[in-house]
């Protein structure tokens, strides 16, 4: 009879996998077994095969018959898809939010080092940005929004990680995202919901440009399909 993982183990080495993904430590595309994973971060077997499995619900990673599993590949469709997605739900979630988020709050989650310099600068940058757009979800008041959102949240730091929107220290683009924040929250303290929903909409059209032209360019290879 197969063991049954410890909750506390199973949600640390959901936790230890997931990152490594996210991060692209575990790149896009890495085939793997449960053993390997296992062996590689010290995890229990059972833990390891219960985190794969809420991992591949997330679509983080793909099952392959006798095989092994699979880290979900990043192609040009599934970017593509990303961001049609975001446009339709995250400027609706930011209208949704007015009158229930707190500007302040939101100012100081985003008062981390725009002009990332360093490695260490560039994390704290993509944590607080990360931050920033799930304190917006949350004040949206719909739970089902919040959990999407935070799936499209994972996928967008797998992007981050990967070089979609160029290279740390690029000043232009980091002045851009801290200006756009600044008017989404010029926008809640004005309880303004259409200058909100504009703003949100304004911001994912811009990182998707950086996107498409990181890969128009050739970048940031990726798969076609």
């Amino acid at each position: 009879m197969d063991e049954l993982p410890n909750a506390r183990q199973s949600d640390q080495a959901l936790a230890r996998l997931k990152s490594e993904i996210i991060s692209c430590r575990l790149a896009p595309g890495a085939h793997f077994s449960e053993v390997e994973l296992s062996n590689r971060y010290g995890l229990a077997r059972a833990a390891t095969r219960a985190a794969l499995t809420r991992l591949a619900e997330m679509g983080l990673v793909q099952p392959v018959p006798r095989h092994g599993f699979v880290v979900t590949p990043i192609t040009l469709a599934s970017v593509k898809d990303l961001f049609e997605l975001r446009l339709m739900v995250e400027p609706q979630a930011s209208a949704m939010a007015i009158g229930k988020i707190d500007p302040a709050r939101l100012r100081a989650l985003n008062a981390a080092p725009q002009l990332a310099k360093t490695a260490t600068d560039q994390l704290a940058f993509v944590d607080s940005n990360r931050a920033f757009h799930a304190e917006i979800a949350k004040a949206s008041g719909n739970r089902r929004l919040v959990a999407l959102l935070e799936t499209l949240g994972d996928e967008m730091q797998r992007l981050v990680h990967l070089g979609l929107f160029g290279k740390p220290g690029n000043e232009a683009n980091q002045r851009d995202a801290d200006a756009q924040h600044e008017a989404l929250i010029a926008a809640f303290e004005a309880g303004d919901a259409k200058a909100a929903e504009q703003a949100a909409r304004y911001h994912i059209e811009h990182s998707r440009a950086l996107a498409m032209d990181q890969l128009m360019k050739g970048l940031v290879p990726l798969e076609l399909a």
